[in-house]
């Protein structure tokens, strides 16, 4: 019998500039000067990577893209995505949506994209407004949610848990699930990025109580909840993806990659780049266990922000 393979994904910085100025984002986006990826470098290593994936030290699941806001580089979206549709390979896109018409939801869709994460931080327009900018109606983006979902896109709506929409979590699950999506994801505010500097993080029992309304509730009508970078608590009914970078890399404009964006481009999380190293090689590196740790029995990046939560207390 062949032995199972570590499974890694890419997560590709697309770009870093936004469309919008949020307070919690974590990589300090939309400041400094515009970066784009080379993504025909990009789909050069990872093709370069298909032709011997069978000798492959791993098994790659998922090329996922972010940034900034993704779509502000939509040719480089597109060229990727088709990359990962001719190599068998699956794809999706982290986006706050407000770029997407139905005509790019269709055509993304052609490219072999499979997964939309959206960011949905509220339905109200005033605590939006707190958290990203002011906004007259989130009606449009409602619109898009309901188009991507029509187009049979695996839509995760993902909810930054922070002081504004504390008590906000049975009214998003709600209408999630009135949107007919795939999953909410939940994911209490990290100390990276611009987000360090802000006065809006909730303690661990603020987080767990807000968590456990939510299960009580029973608000999602059986709508899958997952909880992101955080400890599982027994007897949860959501799952919890306790790292998500544990079996990742991540690759930013300049083609550098790290174990981890909330960590930077420390010596140690530092993996090289793909304009002068082989993703095999990067993959070999990232399989390094020294590079994680383990708290309290939770496998996490060496250096997490939030280690200090999976060791009982806080940041």
């Amino acid at each position: 019998m062949t032995p199972t393979k570590p499974a890694l994904s890419i997560e590709v910085k697309m770009t870093n500039l936004c469309n919008q100025e949020c307070g919690y984002c974590a990589n300090n986006d939309g400041a400094g000067p515009p970066e784009m990826i080379d993504w025909r470098a990009f789909n050069g290593r990872l093709e370069e990577w298909a032709g011997h994936k069978e000798t492959s030290v791993c098994d790659l699941t998922e090329v996922r893209l972010t940034g900034g806001e993704p779509l502000l580089h939509f040719e480089g979206v597109v060229g990727i995505a088709r990359c990962c549709q001719r190599l068998g390979i699956r794809s999706g896109i982290n986006t706050n949506g407000l770029l997407l018409d139905a005509a790019r939801i269709r055509l993304l869709k052609a490219c072999g994209l499979e997964v939309l994460k959206i960011s949905y931080d509220s339905l109200r327009a005033e605590t939006y407004s707190q958290v990203r900018y002011p906004i007259a109606s989130l009606r449009p983006l409602t619109r898009t949610i309901r188009e991507a979902v029509e187009n049979r896109f695996k839509v995760i709506l993902r909810l930054t848990l922070a002081k504004p929409n504390r008590g906000q979590l049975v009214e998003c699950s709600r209408e999630a699930a009135g949107l007919g999506v795939y999953k909410l994801q939940i994911k209490p505010l990290i100390r990276s990025g611009r987000a360090a500097g802000l006065d809006q993080f909730l303690s661990r029992e603020e987080i767990e109580e807000a968590l456990a309304r939510l299960a009580e509730s029973a608000a999602g009508g059986g709508l899958p909840v997952e909880v992101l970078c955080w400890p599982p608590a027994p007897g949860s009914p959501f799952s919890y993806k306790i790292c998500g970078n544990i079996n990742k890399i991540y690759v930013s404009t300049d083609l550098t990659c790290t174990i981890c964006n909330y960590i930077g481009e420390t010596d140690q999380a530092r993996l090289g780049d793909l304009a002068s190293t082989h993703l095999e090689v990067i993959f070999r590196r990232r399989l390094d266990e020294s590079l994680n740790q383990s708290v309290n029995g939770c496998r996490l990046v060496r250096g997490c922000p939030n280690t200090a939560f999976f060791e009982g207390g806080a940041p």
